[in-house]
């Protein structure tokens, strides 16, 4: 069983990855840390909560994050226009009874470092939204990134284009800089980013039985994906017909079977620099005059047992 904490933006992805996450018994969820990103850092945390209600895991501490990018303004329409008003599909769903539990308003790059900290080379960092915290986590403590078993990104784009710009993903656009200290700290990286999550879909008849399960996580989640699928129609990524893209999800997935993808090692920077090139993963395969790779970078991926996998952790979950 690997030790787990996800920091998340939940949106209505990141809910499928906490819920896959919860429903593997490969992962032990130690907690989850809160970032801005598809809305503001306090529903995002507060989303987070509901999720973790919903799945009957309240015992498992949320810690609030960054509200903003390192040096940048944040984008100020966040990407409500994708997850609902509410970051969560509007589905209303309760939040837990209270506000926090002990010791909660810690801050969650305080909290990323005391725990890693505690138990050098135990604890993976799932990284699925902006990079900020973990990049305070980085600069606050010096050993971290050798402290750290590994830190999985979901984001970057290195053989497909972006989906906020012709080549960046939104989790390194929105704070490039955080990115940069990420990729270049010379903590253990791994990168599962559009070029495999572009090729794992959940079927409509996947999503019926999802929703027949009729469980408090997958009523959840039916409630919310018709607002991201709707999105993705709209933008044209995929049509009426189709099921819908969890982005998140793929980073469980590989934490749960990494043999479901195909990695190349590979040297990586993130351009901060260039307003048209904002967020670009410039990766390197190795040769002459490359430096040492940096990331384990996910370019391949079995999409069809990733779905069935997602799909039969999520009917299959029963809350302990």
């Amino acid at each position: 069983m690997q030790r787990v904490i996800i920091d998340t933006d939940p949106g209505i992805d990141d809910a499928a990855a906490i819920l896959m996450a919860l429903a593997s018994p490969e992962l032990s969820v130690d907690a989850i840390t809160t970032v801005f990103g598809n809305g503001p850092v306090d529903r995002c945390t507060a989303n987070a909560r509901r999720v973790l209600l919903a799945a009957g895991r309240t015992d498992i501490p949320v810690y609030q994050g960054a509200a903003k990018p390192l040096v940048r303004p944040p984008n100020a329409g966040w990407a409500l226009h994708i997850h609902g008003d509410d970051a969560l599909g509007n589905t209303g769903f309760p939040l837990p009874a209270g506000t926090s539990q002990p010791g909660e308003n810690r801050h969650a790059a305080l909290e990323l470092v005391d725990r890693v900290m505690a138990s050098p080379g135990e604890i993976t960092i799932v990284a699925l939204g902006r990079l900020t915290n973990v990049a305070l986590a980085l600069s606050l403590e010096h050993r971290f990134a050798q402290s750290v078993a590994r830190i999985v990104v979901m984001g970057g784009a290195v053989y497909v284009p972006g989906n906020v710009s012709p080549v960046a993903s939104a989790n390194l656009y929105e704070d490039p800089e955080a990115a940069s200290i990420v990729y270049s700290s010379g903590a253990p990286l791994a990168q599962v980013g559009l070029d495999v999550c572009n090729n794992v879909n959940i079927s409509r008849a996947q999503l019926e039985q999802i929703q027949r399960a009729g469980k408090t996580t997958t009523r959840l989640l039916a409630a919310a994906t018709p607002s991201l699928h709707d999105s993705y129609v709209e933008r044209g990524l995929l049509k009426e017909e189709e099921g819908v893209r969890y982005n998140d999800m793929p980073a469980i997935a590989f934490m749960v079977d990494p043999d479901l993808f195909g990695c190349s090692d590979m040297f990586v920077e993130i351009e901060t620099h260039s307003p048209t090139a904002r967020g670009q993963t410039v990766a390197q395969r190795a040769g002459p005059g490359v430096p040492p790779p940096n990331v384990t970078v996910c370019l391949e991926v079995d999409g069809d047992r990733v779905a069935r996998l997602f799909t039969e952790r999520i009917v299959g979950y029963r809350a302990p």
